[in-house]
């Protein structure tokens, strides 16, 4: 059975709320960061890896996430 586009909209609305709950008293970035790739690793289904890549300098790196082992860095060009 196909999912609704009206389900999908409500489902990902409910996501996002959860979400800014979350990190709504919180300041600090890497906190809030670990905390929504958890709640969205836990709660899609069909992924196996959520996170966040953060641009240092001139490279992408790892940030905090939930999943399979994940590339370090990358070099922006």
């Amino acid at each position: 059975m196909a999912i609704t586009i009206d389900k999908k909209t409500e489902f990902y609305q409910d996501l996002l709320a959860q979400a800014k709950a979350i990190i709504s008293d919180e300041t600090d970035l890497i906190a809030n960061m670990a905390n929504v790739s958890a709640l969205l690793f836990g709660t899609l289904t069909q992924v196996n890896w959520v996170g966040f890549y953060r641009v240092v300098d001139q490279e992408l790196v790892l940030g905090p996430f939930q999943g399979k082992v994940a590339c370090i860095r990358f070099l922006l060009v």
